[in-house]
């Protein structure tokens, strides 16, 4: 497949080059695959695209190898990226991803540890269609929390067993000295414990200051800082149904690092 990229200079030309919409994309059972490493062939697809597109699919790819690493997970994101799914109405991710919706979705799908794939509606349902930076209403949900390591904080209101599995949060700042780690975590756990052993294998003693809360706070500083607001309505969701499908699997981890 050769991609080609070049400035649309009038109406005529946006009319011929314009990328087709999701759903366009033909559902295939067996992805041909060539090598990228082969010389290239005049028999190749011709894909004219955008560089804003190119960038949409790369963005996915990073996001599904950088889980796989992260997660141990025996699957190779080549192979992911060239797979019919369902999430793309039986596309492939490199296809379906030149277009902003299939790209959110793949993002979504990667950044929450949904599976390697899921039904379309179950994912757009965690994702607003409205402009990026309008805000979500969390009137009516209500947000558990819990005692940390960090200070105090409500018990929580549900009478709920202990040994339920039920959604954790942790948000971590550390500073060696060297370098500064601003992380955020979430997943299910049947208490705090689990979530401090967690942490304590990701990010070793940079985990020794951080907070542990029962639940999920949207109002925390550094989730305002690191957390999309379409993966704060998520959390929320989860929070308060941890049974619920959303919950499956959920290993969320954002981090970033600065040198000190």
């Amino acid at each position: 497949m050769t991609i080609m990229t070049a400035p649309l200079t009038n109406a005529r030309d946006v009319a011929r080059h314009t990328v087709p919409s999701f759903p366009t994309f033909a559902a295939t059972s067996i992805m041909a695959y060539m090598d990228p490493l082969d010389e290239d062939e005049p028999s190749d697809d011709v894909v004219v695209t955008t560089r804003r597109a190119i960038s949409r699919v790369a963005l996915v790819a990073s996001e599904a190898a950088g889980r796989f690493q992260r997660e141990g997970v025996a699957h190779d994101p080549m192979t992911w990226m060239l797979a019919p799914r369902v999430l793309f109405s039986g596309a492939t991710a490199l296809d379906a991803c030149l277009e902003r919706g299939a790209c959110l979705r793949g993002i979504l799908l990667h950044g929450l540890s949904i599976g390697l794939d899921a039904e379309p509606a179950a994912i757009d349902a965690l994702a607003s269609d409205d402009d990026e930076d309008e805000d979500i209403d969390f009137t009516g949900v209500e947000f558990e929390r819990g005692y940390g390591h960090g200070g105090e904080g409500e018990l929580s209101p549900f009478d709920r067993d202990q040994g339920e599995p039920r959604l954790f949060t942790a948000t971590v700042i550390a500073n060696d000295g060297f370098e500064i780690v601003q992380a955020f975590h979430a997943s299910l756990a049947s208490d705090e414990s689990e979530i401090a052993g967690r942490l304590y294998m990701r990010m070793g003693a940079a985990m020794a200051d951080a907070v542990i809360v029962e639940g999920f706070d949207p109002t925390a500083p550094l989730v305002g800082a690191l957390v999309s607001k379409a993966i704060c309505h998520t959390l929320a969701l989860i929070a308060s149904d941890p049974a619920s499908p959303l919950a499956a699997g959920i290993d969320l981890n954002i981090e970033q690092r600065f040198l000190a």
